[in-house]
């Protein structure tokens, strides 16, 4: 079922036709090294089961049709994941009502491209022991705190959003419906894909020291000024604008996890997409307000700037070299402080203040006696 493939870095770029077909092959292909990840269609098995065995939640701007695919008067579909072997996942030996064509793309989440979401792009992040053929992980089938940790921040951005407006970059890949065995672990979660059929290409981040080299070249630059500027410094000020805008620190930032918007020539459009927004913290009280987005920061910040290059320098033949990810890192830091500079200017470094402090000098002026006053004054020009 699973062959690996190979990737030539020095052939010409070839585009499929689709751009979603695109964006689903180069998920395949880069997902793991050696490309472990089977790039043809898969059947999903599904059970018809009683909705008064599961919990179900249905987030805000969620697609009638597509939440129609999964509730179906008093019964529910219940996806199961290919490869998953554990027994103990609910509904294991169920009987088979339909079957669905899924496309695997990053861990335990498939695509469903074709005409059961009604051609309108979902995913599903299912409960398995195996979300790769060859890696056993057991804690992979237990879905509740994730789920629920997705459910708080759907509800919170939406409610922030009603505040100030639609946020314009990054991109928010947003869960919009969580179904939960009662009193159990195993569930499902359905995403909206819909902004991956805008026209635009979107690159998995975890393909850059692949596809990322064919790119630069494709425009004449070379591939550490290229990707530094059009993702390095972008993710830094697109995580920095998340935590400023909605009090959320992102956890998992990692390759897996971000996408790059490229415009139909593969020109960088400045917009990268996030998904797994459920694997954050909240590092303010954004979760008990309700007039303002938040007023009180009380965590720490998390930059997590190595985690968003982990596995660059694992890529083989195709390895980022140390001192250009030092030098993304590096990149990465400016551009986080000076967004966190853009919203909160009265809680700017003084001019000679060592740069090498920027995060202790965030922390502590985020926590201090100016903050609440800098804080408010953000979201009244917001």
């Amino acid at each position: 079922m699973v062959a690996e493939r190979g990737f030539d870095v020095d052939a010409p770029l070839a585009l499929a036709a689709d751009p979603v077909a695109q964006w689903l092959d180069w998920e395949e292909r880069a997902n793991l090294i050696g490309f472990r990840t089977s790039t043809h269609p898969v059947a999903v098995e599904v059970a018809s089961i009683p909705r008064s065995a599961v919990e179900v939640h249905v987030l805000p701007h969620a697609p009638a049709e597509c939440v129609e695919l999964f509730l179906r008067g008093d019964r529910v579909m219940w996806a199961r994941h290919p490869l998953n072997q554990d027994r103990s996942v609910a509904w294991f030996d169920a009987p088979v009502a339909e079957l669905w064509d899924a496309r695997f793309t990053s861990s335990r989440t498939l695509a469903l491209p074709g005409p059961e979401s009604g051609h309108h792009l979902v995913s599903l992040k299912l409960a398995t022991d195996h979300p790769h053929p060859d890696f056993h992980q057991p804690e992979k089938t237990q879905l509740r705190q994730e789920a629920q940790d997705a459910i708080r921040w759907m509800q919170v951005l939406a409610r922030i959003d009603g505040l100030i407006g639609p946020l314009e970059a990054p991109l928010l890949v947003r869960e919009f419906l969580v179904v939960l065995v009662r009193g159990g672990e195993s569930g499902f979660m359905v995403r909206d894909l819909a902004l991956f059929q805008d026209g635009h290409h979107y690159l998995p981040v975890l393909s850059l020291p692949w596809v990322g080299r064919q790119i630069a070249r494709r425009h004449g630059q070379p591939f550490e000024q290229f990707w530094g500027r059009h993702f390095a410094a972008e993710l830094g000020r697109a995580k920095a604008r998340l935590l400023a805008r909605y009090g959320l620190w992102y956890e998992t930032p990692n390759p897996q996890n971000v996408l790059i918007q490229l415009d139909p020539e593969l020109r960088p459009t400045g917009r990268l997409v996030f998904r797994d927004l459920g694997d954050g913290e909240c590092a303010t009280d954004a979760l008990v307000c309700t007039d303002v987005p938040w007023s009180r920061f009380t965590g720490e910040l998390r930059p997590e700037t190595a985690n968003s290059f982990w596995a660059f320098d694992e890529s083989g033949d195709h390895s980022v070299e140390r001192a250009t990810l030092l030098g993304w890192h590096a990149e990465h830091d400016r551009a986080y402080a000076a967004e966190l500079a853009r919203w909160f200017p009265a809680l700017d470094a003084p001019a000679g203040r060592d740069p090498a402090r920027w995060l202790a000098h965030w922390n502590d002026a985020l926590r201090g006696p100016a903050a609440p006053a800098a804080i408010a004054a953000a979201f009244a020009q917001a």
